[in-house]
């Protein structure tokens, strides 16, 4: 297992269109594909994000138009981790899907993915944008199935999350562990990549022995490009606090 100190890049990786109707949500294999990085010992990673694209009718999409995204840091060459990562969907990707990766290295233009990024959750983009942002961005785009379907989903989740400041994260270690009612010193714990737990009043860090109500669904945010949560205090028990994103009743439980 390579070290922290010792990784030398940092790649973050969109993944889109890899499920179909009735199958695992694309959120399952992109949590099966950090575990995996780790468990070769190629790295290390910083969590999986969800990010909402337009949704607008014209955009074919097995539920909600999310594409997924993800920090994956390593030593090994840019080249390398393309190929794994290439290896890895295809193998898991489903058979009827039109899956597509997207890869930002240190020698990418993220403003200029991040913009496309943003573009895709207003706007129906096509094939040939992606093509062209890609390119121009000096990103690495492989689509993977024959209508290269998810090219767009991916391109806008690599350039959204490399840009700090969109969307969710639904993977973090040890973060699907934290159920029920825990204190703001176990969340840390217990999900060592979730710092920043905050009062949504004054903005403070949450105090250890704060206990918190988590609605068995902790999903942070992602803000200045990592994950921060809200809490508030309970109208109804002063000694209890309420994390603010809450899952709706109406939503994918990615």
């Amino acid at each position: 297992m390579v070290s922290e100190s010792e990784l030398a890049e940092r790649f973050v990786v969109g993944i889109d269109d890899t499920d179909a109707e009735g199958a695992p949500d694309t959120s399952v294999l992109a949590r099966d594909l950090v575990r995996q990085f780790v468990d070769e010992g190629l790295g290390e990673h910083r969590g999986v994000t969800r990010h909402q694209l337009t949704d607008s009718p014209k955009v074919k999409r097995t539920t909600q138009n999310h594409a997924f995204a993800l920090e994956l840091l390593s030593d090994q060459s840019l080249n390398d981790v393309e190929d794994w990562l290439v290896r890895f969907v295809r193998q898991h990707a489903h058979r009827r899907a039109d899956p597509a990766v997207a890869i930002l290295s240190r020698h990418s233009d993220m403003p200029h993915v991040l913009a496309f990024g943003r573009r895709s959750q207003t706007e129906v983009m096509k094939l040939d944008d992606a093509s062209t942002f890609s390119s121009e961005s000096n990103v690495r785009l492989r689509a993977l199935g024959g209508k290269r379907a998810g090219s767009i989903g991916a391109l806008a989740a690599a350039g959204l999350r490399a840009g700090g400041g969109d969307g969710l994260f639904v993977y973090l270690d040890g973060l699907r562990e934290l159920t029920g009612q825990v204190t703001a010193g176990q969340m840390r714990e217990r999900c060592p990549g979730l710092t920043r737990i905050l009062n949504e009043e004054n903005g403070e860090p949450m105090d250890r022995d704060d206990l918190i109500e988590t609605f068995d669904w902790v999903r942070p945010r992602m803000f200045e490009g990592g994950p921060l949560v809200y809490a508030r205090r309970s109208p109804d028990n002063w000694k209890l606090w309420l994390l603010v994103d809450r899952r709706l009743a109406d939503e994918e439980d990615a």
